[in-house]
């Protein structure tokens, strides 16, 4: 255990350290605890996400799954039968569980941090994220080093949940629920004193989803598809890197 670090205005750090340590804490009940609380959506997210790239019959012999943790996106990615299959996360804990789950020839688990990928220019097809972006330190930076290592043409798959400041009823009902409930019974079921409270600032701190969007196209991507998955809370964006 260690204990939780802050940023200068109350907001959880997002070092490296803090967020691979945090994980690696989190990773023997992560995946049990994700889809108790999400009630199995956040499989069918990504399971959709994936299926949309497989309808339209995209190119997909490299693929990085990048803060892959336990691998869930990366389980889905197969189905697009790639020849590569790179899993890469900051916790070592998490990809000995990756590992563990992809049984697949074409895999390879490595530990790296998102703002300089150890690969070469126009690498990947594919490059996905599932629920990882927020955590990421120097967001910009990150997503000019997935720019750099995609082919042209290559693809950029977001699935995350976003920042939503709408005064709607339903948002407020989550809001109370994500803020108030969520933590307390994730925290419990991790035996994590503060993890789950890191979910939801790290959510309550982040871009909407269309300030992300921007985000993208101000290092070079152009909008491929976007869809909401669920209250203008989780989404999934794709993005393309133009040819």
């Amino acid at each position: 255990m260690f204990k939780k670090e802050k940023t200068m205005n109350g907001n959880f750090t997002k070092d490296k350290k803090f967020i691979g340590k945090m994980f690696d804490e989190l990773s023997p009940m992560y995946d049990f605890n994700n889809h108790l609380l999400s009630g199995g959506q956040d499989l069918l997210w990504r399971k959709k996400a994936v299926k949309h790239l497989t309808n339209n019959h995209v190119k997909s012999e490299t693929i990085l799954d990048l803060a892959s943790g336990s691998g869930d996106l990366a389980v889905e990615f197969l189905r697009l039968e790639p020849n590569k299959l790179v899993c890469a996360d900051l916790s070592l804990e998490m990809l000995k569980i990756n590992n563990n789950k992809i049984n697949n020839k074409n895999h390879i688990a490595i530990q790296t941090d998102a703002g300089s990928l150890p690969f070469e220019d126009n690498t990947f097809d594919i490059t996905g994220i599932s629920f990882g972006v927020r955590n990421f330190e120097n967001l910009e930076t990150c997503i000019k080093e997935i720019y750099r290592t995609l082919k042209p043409g290559g693809l950029f798959l977001t699935i995350e949940m976003f920042g939503n400041r709408s005064p709607s009823f339903i948002n407020k009902i989550f809001g109370f629920y994500f803020k108030k409930i969520l933590p307390k019974i994730g925290n419990l079921l991790s035996k994590s004193k503060y993890a789950y409270f890191y979910l939801f600032d790290s959510v309550d701190t982040f871009l909407s989803a269309g300030e992300y969007t921007k985000l993208t196209e101000k290092c070079g991507f152009k909008t491929y598809w976007h869809k909401n998955n669920f209250i203008n809370i989780v989404h999934t964006v794709i993005v393309q890197k133009p040819v």
